[in-house]
């Protein structure tokens, strides 16, 4: 192998435009890069005098058509809006694809966590893994798990079945928001979202009451509707929302409303306003996501960021960094996230409270 010590693989890699490890995998004839991306690294590799002609042909020989055929299978249930038209999947989606794309890795969208399925048209010995999106069935999840096939989840684990995960911060995110709620003045505070819907959901909920308890604040009324109030426009889902507000005596009404994502505080704004109350100048809330389908219609909703696009990407990176540690203990990632304060909240006087 002929290669001077100034030219590293990491200016092959600059000059292509991947990864180091894309260019380590490819010149050392490796699956998982697309045979067009290789055929770029061997161009900029000869060009810079890393690797001569001879050396280049003896790689492509021993690269065989099924490694670098190998592709990452991204699974993404269509259920609960997970979908790539989706303002918060959407976007995670595009974090996964456009990174996978940088690396040199082909990919599919698979739509479907039904096992049979999935294995009438994925073969494992073509997937170099498979990153879940959102909610993945627990079957589905056994199936690759049984077949050896690397998986990372986001936004969803799974008790059964151990994995690599990507999460927002959320615990710590809901304690800041909680908090900045209380420093408003807000002592009557009320969450509002199915605590089983999903681990964010739950992991939510968790931050909002470890605030609460901490101030010594009561947080749960004895009418538990709020707390099974999931992101749906189903009439009996709508009606379990109201119900809950409705039944709430007004000396303990609360001053502000936490909810576990930005679809379940338009609902909450909605059955507000059917009561006769205004947000802010009655009641304060908040969302969580950011989401640009609903900000758009919302503009004032005071919500979370979570970093939908950082999610997608490090879900690539530790496929990645598993491919290359198959043995090492599995990792649970958390991303940290940013409070949008906008005027949906509105601090309390004796005079409102």
């Amino acid at each position: 192998m002929t290669k001077t010590n100034k030219i590293t693989m990491q200016e092959i890699a600059d000059r292509v435009g991947v990864s180091k490890y894309a260019v380590s995998k490819a010149l050392s004839g490796k699956s998982g890069i697309s045979a067009v991306t290789r055929e770029k690294i061997f161009e900029i590799a000869s060009q810079l005098g890393y690797l001569n002609q001879k050396t280049i042909k003896k790689i492509q020989s021993q690269s065989t058509s099924e490694q670098s055929d190998k592709i990452v299978c991204i699974l993404i249930p269509n259920i609960r809006s997970q979908n790539k038209e989706s303002g918060y999947w959407g976007k995670v989606l595009d974090g996964i694809s456009k990174t996978l794309e940088s690396e040199g890795i082909g990919s599919i969208i698979v739509s479907d966590d039904n096992p049979r399925n999935f294995n009438l048209v994925m073969k494992p010995e073509g997937l170099l893994g498979v990153i879940g999106v959102g909610l993945v069935s627990t079957p589905m999840l056994m199936e690759l798990r049984s077949k050896a096939i690397p998986f990372v989840m986001v936004d969803h684990e799974d008790e059964m079945i151990e994995s690599d995960t990507i999460f927002m911060n959320n615990v710590d995110i809901m304690r800041k928001l909680t908090n900045f709620l209380i420093g408003k003045g807000h002592t009557r505070i009320q969450f509002v979202g199915n605590l089983r819907y999903s681990r964010s959901f739950f992991d939510r909920w968790t931050g909002f009451r470890s605030i609460m308890e901490e101030n010594e604040l009561p947080y749960l009324h004895r009418n538990h509707a709020l707390l099974n109030v999931i992101p749906s426009l189903r009439e009996e889902n709508t009606n379990l929302l109201l119900t809950g507000l409705q039944s709430i005596p007004t000396s303990e009404f609360p001053t502000a409303f936490v909810s576990a994502n930005d679809q379940i505080a338009v609902l909450v704004h909605n059955a507000l306003r059917e009561m006769n109350l205004r947000v802010p100048e009655d009641c304060s809330l908040t969302g969580f996501d950011n989401n640009v389908d609903i900000v758009k219609d919302f503009p004032t909703l005071t919500t979370i960021n979570a970093e939908k696009d950082a999610l997608g990407i490090k879900a690539v990176d530790l496929l990645i960094w598993r491919l290359k540690n198959r043995h090492m203990p599995y990792e649970k990632v958390l991303l940290q996230s940013d409070l949008i304060i906008r005027e949906s909240i509105r601090a309390l006087t004796e005079s409102n409270t």
